[in-house]
């Protein structure tokens, strides 16, 4: 008898909808493996969210521009890993400074990274064992660069991180 108590089915009732609403809430039903009713759940909350909070829709821009500029920063960074040239290596400084410049964020480490690494893989020692060594330590240096700047984009384009912007002024008050 406890277990039916426990099992008590929630009374239903019947909504009318056109019949081409009724097929898309049955797809995606079928492709997510919810429930029908689960399904229009998550629709309105998510139709919710955007009408009681229409700061999420206005920060939206900055966020996709934050992640492109992370996108764009970290293939550029895997295309000069692979290829070190010339062209590589310009195309690579060119997007640093463009995340400098439009995100406001220092890159000055991912800078000397770049910098130290093609030089280290242009001209390695002559030693097979100097040359592994200080290869896969430009490649450590460069990687942990370029995870701090993915890090400040994070901070200050995504959590909006004020301590930024407010250090300056503190230091200008102390």
């Amino acid at each position: 008898m406890v277990g039916e108590s426990q099992q008590k089915k929630t009374k239903g009732t019947t909504i009318y909808v056109p019949a081409e609403l009724k097929e898309k809430i049955k797809a995606l039903s079928e492709k997510t493996g919810k429930v029908q009713w689960k399904v229009l759940l998550d629709a309105l909350a998510l139709y919710e969210t955007t009408v009681r909070q229409p700061r999420v829709k206005e920060e939206l821009p900055v966020i996709d521009k934050a992640v492109w500029y992370m996108q764009k920063l970290a293939m550029s960074i895997g295309a000069l890993k692979e290829n070190p040239s010339d062209e590589n290596f310009s195309k690579t400084l060119k997007t640093i400074v463009q995340v400098r410049d439009r995100l406001g964020v220092d890159t000055s480490l991912l800078e000397k990274s770049v910098v130290d690494y093609t030089r280290l893989v242009r001209n390695p020692p002559e030693s097979p064992v100097e040359k592994h060594r200080v290869i896969d330590e430009a490649t450590m240096e460069l990687n942990m660069a370029l995870k701090s700047t993915l890090m400040e984009i994070v901070y200050r384009h995504i959590f909006k991180d004020e301590q930024a912007g407010q250090s300056g002024s503190q230091a200008s008050e102390a």
